[in-house]
């Protein structure tokens, strides 16, 4: 027996012995058939288990003021199927005939309404006092995200409408807001029949399309901020030379102002500097002195603190956030990390939750999200279909996990591009100064080829998106039927070893020839007509899929995911997953070609059953197993 062969068996060998007691670890539901339906859950009981304020932490740590205060709790709810509520003036100081927990959205079960019908028409109302602290500055209210399109009241007075389910909005409530007895009314439009994106939310969920999302789903909270406020800010931190730049946009009467910035890192600060306000705009650079690198092996970070500053030098504003020092570029086909190769080893996450769907419980969920994926020996996660909560980037940050920024596409109408771009270009500069964020994905599957009308959308989308961003790589499309795009990422499944070998075979002399090749069918090639392959770094960024008969989904869904790819039947047992996975993906990442892999997928999401865990994060293989093939796969690269 040659030496490959001997370690190919004695890790087999140890990687058997490591799941032999794994249905032990998961006993129960998930080992028996499918389970039931969770029961609903009252008010009361929810509100015992998260406290009065769910989700309590602050919702943009990268945009912190101290002054602030969260609305999320028990709120009045209604459906409104008629449509009656606006002609008998809900908005007013009728009160709403049921209750609700926000952030959940009423199909989920922690928001205690727990109705899974299709509701397109619904209607949120609370009363608050505003808190001493507060009081006498100038205001805004936030709302995280809302699905799909929210009308919002304040005593009786319009603020305005938001339409998009997956970026942030805020209103100045200054004039209106009072220091007790204040009425926020929020009505929300959210029809499934509408062309807009809305990710995996399904009419009819199974397979990979998932339950619905109406309303409120993230965090409402007020904010008190100067009478000119930094609105927002974009940092570029280059790691090799210790410079960054920060360019800041305020509200407000700018004249005679600066905006002053310090750079400190454990309480030290390291750099600061100071520029004149002009335009509504400020913008400069600093430098740091040996600046450590963010990356998944060291994801170091360091504060930063914004103020405005008057003549006088008196502070109208302060906002504290963080930075991290890291560069993502491409060279001879492949991602580099600060300089070095970048070798993606990924895997897709949903943001779904089994009690909450869109929601994470609590902040805890999130984190252990991420620390589940690096036990797994992840270096990236492919946020799919779905633009997380600023927090969920954040512990990304903090704990040194790589993600791909995408928009949740499915259901969009494309052709409507300005009103797709004002959403997703929203998300980006929302979330643009997380380190973690490698690549922005603004689209997915968009697999119309020969459609020259279609393709020049994805060019628009591309360069909107590269000018907003010019620090990222961008993706046009994920998987497959490319135009203009940074990586070549395609959605392949083969038949396993030698299919994998055969496939980067035909790519490799398919490239040669014509300058484009077949992606996961022939039906979908690798690029548009128009476009061929320039070298870009190619990542078969969904691949796997395979559901292990050991594991029926936890709940009442039909199970979905691909069989053994060697032969015919499906994988029975987590023994046989692990033999599989380690063939299947040596075979994918064997040829020079390839520049990484995203698996489908971290946990199951309903009957979608082709995780390393469950839906409830129970895990079918140990963490450890699934790492040492991703330390051989890295080793052979």
């Amino acid at each position: 027996m040659n030496d490959f062969n001997l370690k190919r068996r004695t890790f087999l060998a140890t990687m058997i012995a490591a799941c032999q007691d794994l249905p032990k670890l998961v006993a129960g539901e998930n080992t028996s058939g499918a389970s039931p339906r969770p029961a609903h859950r009252s008010i009361e009981s929810i509100v015992e288990e998260l406290g009065p304020v769910p989700r309590p932490e602050h919702p943009q740590p990268g945009l912190f003021r101290p002054l602030w205060h969260n609305l999320n709790g028990v709120w009045e709810f209604a459906y409104d199927p008629a449509d009656t509520g606006r002609k008998e003036n809900w908005k007013d100081a009728r009160k709403l005939e049921a209750r609700i927990v926000v952030p959940f959205c009423p199909e989920s079960q922690l928001s205690g309404v727990y109705d899974e019908g299709l509701h397109p028409l619904c209607w949120y109302a609370r009363s608050f006092d505003v808190p001493e602290n507060l009081r006498g500055r100038r205001i805004r209210l936030h709302f995280g995200a809302v699905d799909y399109r929210a009308d919002v009241w304040l005593n009786g007075t319009h603020l305005g409408q938001h339409v998009g389910g997956y970026d942030s909005f805020d209103f100045d409530v200054t004039a209106i807001v009072n220091p007790a007895g204040n009425r926020l009314v929020v009505r929300v439009d959210d029809d499934m029949h509408e062309a807009k994106p809305r990710g995996k939310q399904s009419i009819n969920p199974h397979g990979c399309e998932y339950m619905r999302t109406t309303g409120i789903w993230q965090t409402v909270w007020l904010e008190a901020v100067g009478s000119t406020f930094v609105r927002d800010f974009a940092v570029e931190a280059d790691p090799e030379t210790g410079r960054v730049q920060v360019r800041a946009r305020v509200d407000g009467p700018d004249h005679g102002l600066h905006l002053s910035v310090v750079i400190s890192r454990e309480g030290k600060d390291l750099a600061r500097a100071q520029r004149d306000v002009v335009d509504a705009s400020a913008e400069l650079s600093v430098s740091v002195p040996n600046p450590a690198a963010w990356s998944p092996a060291h994801p170091t970070l360091y504060d930063l603190e914004l103020s405005l500053v008057s003549a006088q030098g008196t502070e109208i504003d302060r906002v504290q956030g963080y930075l991290g020092f890291r560069k993502v570029t491409i060279q001879d086909g492949m991602l580099h990390l600060n300089g070095e190769p970048f070798f993606l080893v990924s895997a897709l996450d949903q943001g779904y939750y089994p009690n909450s769907l869109y929601t994470p419980p609590t902040d805890r969920a999130m984190q252990q999200d991420v620390e589940w994926a690096k036990q797994y020996g992840l270096n990236s996660i492919r946020k799919h279909q779905i633009v997380a909560e600023p927090r969920f980037y954040y512990w990304c940050d903090r704990l040194g996990l790589t993600v791909w920024g995408e928009m949740a596409d499915w259901g969009a109408d494309l052709k409507q591009t300005d009103d797709f771009l004002r959403q997703w270009c929203a998300c980006v500069r929302r979330n643009i100064n997380h380190p973690s964020i490698i690549t922005w994905v603004p689209t997915n599957e968009r697999t119309q080829p020969k459609d020259e009308e279609f393709t020049r959308i994805k060019v628009r989308i591309y360069q909107a998106t590269k000018g907003l961003d010019p620090t990222r790589p961008v993706i046009d499309t994920s998987g497959d039927c490319h135009a203009q795009t940074d990586i070549v990422d395609l959605h392949v499944n083969t038949s396993g070893t030698d299919g994998w070998r055969d496939w980067w075979q035909r790519w490799r002399q398919s490239i040669a020839a014509t300058g484009n090749s077949i992606g996961c069918c022939a039906e979908r090639p690798a690029y548009s007509i128009g476009f061929h392959h320039q070298g870009q770094p190619v990542i078969i960024s969904e691949a796997g899929n395979f559901r292990v008969d050991e594991f029926p989904p936890e709940g009442p869904w039909k199970a979905h995911g691909y069989p053994n790819p060697y032969h015919a039947g499906s994988i029975a047992t987590a023994k046989e997953f692990v033999a599989v996975y380690r063939e299947y993906f040596l075979a994918l990442t064997a040829a020079p070609e390839c520049a990484g892999f995203s698996y489908v997928q971290l946990y199951d999401v309903e009957g979608e059953v082709n995780g390393y865990l469950t839906y409830s994060r129970k895990p079918k293989i140990p963490p450890n197993v699934i790492a040492e093939i991703h330390d051989e796969v890295l080793r052979a690269r």
